[in-house]
């Protein structure tokens, strides 16, 4: 192929670093550069800049049509690479490209313009989960008309491993220059002999779960003559109305929000990683589905361990007993009045204050993590994986997937599911299966779509909503569908627990 056919438009967001603006900045500014040394001619979207200073660009895109218009008046480029956000700006089109590839950060962004078009030749997602995911969305199930919302796509999704920064620079990228230093009411706390633990993500995490595992470790140090316990959080998760419901939470305990929380401001990726320094722990226990998980990595990479419940792709990073520990129950779920009962929380503490009291093995735990996230997500691995995404979609397409052929699967957002409660813990939303539901779900699991009789399906799906709410999906054989573009081999690619 000459050069001049391999021509590739970019449409994808926060780019122009450094500064990077955030994991997705850091990933997307990395693949233009990448795609002009293998000789393609690159072109970037740049957002439009209107001249008129009060100009209500968002309102009325006058600028946004010149720029797509300026972008049509020229060849039509052998591919177009998207990420969520880009795909809002112009949706994949033959038209306008010869081929599509979208990466995806998350499943946020764009869902209208990427979920069911057929126009897209590669769905690469950041992770064995999220991509597992993708095909679970791509298969959801019509049974009246036996077939799938896009047939197509199930079978044109990979996986590309990411690059983690800190593989590069373990002292913290020096490309994230904006945000405070460490806070002084961090440092003297330690200095003081408060062990500090980190959850420095805005808004991702589950309050309740938090400030359960606070509590019972301040409880249990009381009781023990043990050293106080802190959590260094970020303060855009505590704002005001926060803080007075927490207060509320520990009304009689005598504790407050200020006892448990120490606010930290955003702050510059060095001075993260000196923050990993000074703390014992990190929680994870978040709502948040995460797609892939840096701020998680980061952690255990600089010697800190992290404790979480596993929440989206939290639970597959890393292999056992190398920094990540997966601490959930059915009795940390909210009940029907939205209460959980401060002991279910009791474990969690208890392994964090193990490894406070036990150093030794959970230093030589985040030895081996790190020792596998350099292995699994340096620049060369993304480099190599997303080269060959590109590759898989300039190539023929695969044949779209055959309903028949299809399994019932517990699907990839599950976390567990208890058979004695029923409680299905699940990244999408939690919920309790009555015990007919839940011997629906025995029934099902491993099951072909072609045994399956169509309009029991149709009542059972309508009555219970089971593939609504992700407690099941369809899938191809997991040997069929183990589709990755250079991503690390032998993954966990496990889902949630069958019950019985």
């Amino acid at each position: 192929m000459d050069q001049s056919q391999r021509r590739v438009h970019l449409q994808l967001s926060k780019t122009g670093g450094p500064p990077f603006n955030g994991s997705v900045g850091y990933v997307n500014d990395r693949i233009a550069p990448l795609l002009r040394a293998r000789g393609w001619l690159v072109q970037a979207f740049a957002p439009p800049r209107p001249r008129l200073p009060a100009a209500q660009e968002s309102m009325v895109p006058l600028a946004l049509a010149r720029a797509l218009a300026d972008q049509a008046s020229g060849p039509r480029p052998l591919l177009a690479i998207h990420d969520g956000a880009g795909v809002s700006i112009r949706g994949p089109a033959r038209q306008w490209a010869q081929h599509h590839l979208v990466l995806y950060h998350g499943l946020a962004y764009g869902t209208g313009a990427w979920i069911g078009n057929e126009a897209i030749d590669l769905h690469c997602a950041n992770s064995p989960y999220l991509a597992r995911t993708l095909r679970a969305l791509f298969a959801t199930p019509d049974w009246q008309g036996r077939r799938v919302l896009d047939p197509a796509g199930c079978t044109r999704v990979v996986n590309v491993p990411m690059p983690v920064p800190c593989v590069s620079t373990p002292a913290g990228e020096p490309g994230f220059p904006i945000g405070a230093d460490v806070p002084v009411a961090v440092r003297r706390a330690v200095d003081a002999g408060v062990v500090v633990g980190h959850a420095l993500q805005p808004g991702k995490q589950d309050l309740m779960a938090t400030v359960g595992i606070l509590y019972a470790l301040n409880d249990i140090a009381r009781r023990r003559g043990g050293a106080r316990v802190m959590l260094a959080i970020s303060e855009q998760s505590l704002p005001p109305a926060h803080q007075a419901s927490i207060d509320a939470m520990l009304a009689g305990s005598g504790l407050r929000c200020a006892d448990l929380f120490l606010p930290v401001p955003h702050l510059h990726q060095r001075a993260v990683f000196e923050l990993f320094g000074l703390t014992r722990f990190g929680l994870a226990y978040n709502l948040f589905p995460e797609p892939f998980g840096f701020y998680v990595l980061e952690s255990v990479h600089a010697g800190c361990p992290v404790y979480t419940n596993g929440v989206g792709n939290n639970r597959f990073l890393l292999p056992p007993a190398h920094g990540i520990t997966v601490i959930e129950d059915a009795t940390m779920v909210a009940d029907a009045t939205g209460q959980v009962s401060p002991a279910a929380f009791v474990p969690v503490a208890e392994a964090i204050l193990d490894g406070i009291g036990n150093p030794g093995p959970v230093r030589e735990a985040c030895r081996r993590g790190r020792a596998h996230i350099d292995a699994c997500w340096s620049p060369a691995a993304f480099e190599h994986g997303f080269l060959a995404a590109v590759e898989r979609a300039l190539a023929p397409p695969p044949p779209p997937v055959d309903f028949d052929a299809l399994m019932v699967e517990v699907g990839p957002l599950v976390r567990g599911i208890d058979a004695t409660s029923g409680v299905v813990r699940g990244d999408y939303g939690s919920r309790v299966l009555r015990q007919r539901e839940l011997a629906i779900v025995q029934e099902l699991v491993g099951r072909s779509a072609a045994e399956l009789d169509v309009d029991d399906m149709q009542r059972l799906e309508t009555e219970h909503r089971l593939f609504q709410e992700g407690v099941l999906a369809l899938a191809v054989a997991a040997e069929t569908t183990a589709e990755t573009a250079g991503s690390p081999a032998g993954r966990t690619s496990g889902t949630g627990s069958i019950p019985g």
